[in-house]
């Protein structure tokens, strides 16, 4: 039984030290909209229209929300990312979305 204890803390440790951070959660919403896989320009994640997001964290999972809508936008963890609200980042930085290329 003392094993089992061990190795729950243990992963549960992990997932804590490796869940993804607010520049995570950005870097991916921002590649999604843009359709590129890298960020070439570091300025775009000091752009005000990130005000517009609100980070969580649930101790081993993260999330980020839109302020206003109060909506899901991404969340995360132990290092994987989903971006479950594709739409956010198109219509926060002006950006033309895939759908309409």
């Amino acid at each position: 039984m003392k094993i089992l204890a061990v190795i729950l803390l243990v992963v549960l440790g992990y997932a804590y030290y490796n869940k993804p951070l607010l520049p995570a959660h950005q870097e991916k919403i921002y590649l999604t909209a843009t359709g590129t896989e890298t960020v070439t320009d570091q300025e775009v994640f000091s752009q005000p229209q990130w005000d517009g997001l609100e980070f969580r964290d649930w101790f081993i999972v993260t999330a980020t929300q839109d302020k206003q809508k109060q909506s899901l936008v991404s969340w995360g963890f132990v290092g994987y990312l989903k971006v479950v609200d594709t739409e956010w980042a198109p219509k926060a930085f002006e950006l033309e979305s895939e759908a309409s290329k």
